[in-house]
């Protein structure tokens, strides 16, 4: 063969050659790749997490890195044999991500000096399953950065990313049994910025998730609320930048209508029906979830409703509530709370009664409420520095008469003491026939009421203190259903008695205060105990005994 046509002939050669081994690197490159990936994830994580994809396409020049359908799930025969020898994580994930895609992956340095880093990775299609056994070993705080940190780390000694996108993510965070679900994240979205794991990521308290900025958002998280009630939140958001955690609404809403809930309890239950919108947690200390508990400088709801509902036709519940005052039940909350300020900036409230007697329904309402509850703690430290629990109030009454109070209660008083006084101001007495007919067959037939203020120390046991009622020209009749209970009769020498034994008209401009005392009906509620002490003090007030 002529020496210009073997020439030609090795070359020819050569570059098939080449042509084949890059064709066959590009084929089997993926291979040794899944290989290497499945064996990488099962060692470092001491072979607890088993790793499946498909369709793994990097472009090396480019550094873009592809993969579609990803499982990480733990193998369970492992983790059982860790928790034998007590070795076990506290948390483990089950993850499933439909596309992974990371942009400017450098691999020679992760071949070269054990450092991943890369430009942006963006996950969409996530379910992520976080099971948990525990937040806390022993009395220690447990903080699962460190955890977590040897997990994802493995033999690299750095993972650099400059922003992680997840999209529309479904996140459920339960128990260690599949069927334990503690609350459920749909259409979650996830950015975090600058994320660096290295050997100092957990002592790095100003991260979060190994990140500096962190912005998340929640379309709706659902949460198990039993049978009778539906808890439901939309719009939750979280950004690390001022530590601000808000909720476009949250509610809870009962599965029953007000006469199938009655009827599905054997005695009286209040039924709830709440509905809370822009709510924000301002200042939220993130060390402080580790230690599982919440401290935050303020809660401020932009607007709610809470409507109570109870059907006193039905037999009364006889379990003694001594003891369930509510600066009583914020210590007894099975974590350490701590939030400033409550604020609630525009809210209405009702409480709704079905009558015994009258098998009618009167309302009680405030409107147009402005309140706030300051120091709500349970830490025993901030306690011993101020130990009042102070609740501002300022309201419409029926949505007529003004209202005002300041209810100060001790916490972690062994009496459960407390104080309440305000004022309520002028109303016509005709208007307060809705709840006068139904709730005490008695009709206000003319007058008015200038003011009632009230002054009322208060303990497990008792209620005390002084009421002023000034009032003019009341008329009263009193009452009966009619024949076919669509309305009331009045009872002609009832009323005429009722009038003659009520007076008519308070001391012009300068009534007397009454000096009160209420026992405390053991099965009744802290505001019952606030009612009656102030309903006890009006009759006095007008002449009833």
């Amino acid at each position: 063969m002529p020496v210009q046509k073997r020439t030609k002939f090795i070359l020819l050669s050569a570059l098939a050659a080449i042509v084949l081994l890059v064709i066959a690197w590009q084929f089997y490159k993926y291979h040794l790749v899944d290989r290497k990936l499945a064996k990488t994830v099962a060692e470092k994580t001491k072979r607890l997490y088993i790793l499946h994809y498909e369709n793994l396409t990097f472009d090396e020049a480019a550094g873009m890195l592809h993969v579609r359908n990803i499982d990480i799930s733990p193998d369970t025969a492992v983790y059982r044999q860790m928790v034998r020898e007590n070795t076990d994580p506290h948390q483990l994930l089950k993850i499933h991500v439909d596309a992974l895609d990371i942009a400017r992956v450098k691999t020679p340095k992760a071949l070269l000096n054990k450092q991943l880093e890369g430009g942006k990775v963006e996950v969409t299609g996530a379910r992520i399953r976080v099971m948990g056994n525990r937040f806390k070993k022993d009395s220690s705080v447990y903080n699962p950065t460190q955890d977590m940190t040897k997990q994802l780390l493995g033999k690299l000694l750095k993972i650099a990313i400059d922003s992680v996108q997840i999209n529309d993510a479904t996140v459920i965070v339960g128990g260690m049994d599949s069927s334990e679900v503690y609350f459920r994240g749909n259409k979650v979205s996830l950015l975090l910025s600058h994320l660096l794991i290295d050997g100092t990521a957990q002592m790095d308290s100003s991260t979060i998730l190994f990140s500096k900025d962190l912005t998340l958002d929640c379309q709706q998280l659902e949460m198990p609320a039993g049978k009778k009630y539906q808890l439901a939140v939309a719009g939750l958001g979280f950004t690390s930048t001022d530590n601000t955690l808000r909720v476009a609404q949250f509610s809870i809403t009962p599965r029953l209508s007000e006469t199938a809930f009655a009827a599905s309890l054997p005695v009286q239950k209040d039924r709830y029906d709440f509905t809370l919108k822009d709510i924000a947690l301002h200042h939220i200390d993130r060390k402080e979830i580790w230690r599982k508990g919440v401290r935050c400088d303020s809660l401020v709801i932009g607007e709610s409703a809470f409507r109570i509902y109870r059907d006193m036709t039905r037999p009364p519940d006889t379990t003694s509530k001594v003891g369930k005052y509510p600066q009583q039940l914020l210590m007894r909350l099975p974590f350490p709370l701590t939030i400033g300020k409550i604020i609630f900036s525009h809210s209405f409230i009702e409480y709704k009664e079905r009558n015994a007697k009258t098998h009618n329904s009167g309302r009680v309402q405030f409107h147009n409420v402005h309140a706030s509850i300051r120091n709500v703690t349970n830490r025993r430290t901030e306690i011993k520095q101020d130990n009042r629990c102070v609740l501002d109030f300022h309201a419409r009454f029926l949505n007529k008469a003004p209202v005002n109070a300041r209810l100060v209660m001790l916490l972690k008083d062994p009496k459960g003491r407390f104080t309440i006084e305000g004022d309520i101001g002028s109303i016509d007495a005709t208007a307060l026939n809705p709840l006068t007919q139904p709730m005490a067959l008695t009709r206000l037939e003319k007058g008015s009421i200038d003011r009632l203020d009230f002054a009322i120390r208060g303990t497990d046991s008792t209620g005390d203190g002084q009421v002023a009622l000034s009032y003019r020209d009341i008329k009263v009749s009193v009452l009966r259903r009619d024949k076919d209970d669509s309305g009331y009769d009045k009872k002609g020498l009832a009323s005429l008695f009722a009038n003659f034994i009520v007076k008519n008209s308070s001391r012009p401009d300068d009534p007397d205060p009454k000096e009160v005392h209420f026992q405390r009906i053991r099965n009744k509620s802290f505001f019952n105990l606030i009612w009656k002490t102030l309903f006890t003090g009006v009759k006095e007030s007008v002449g009833m005994k």
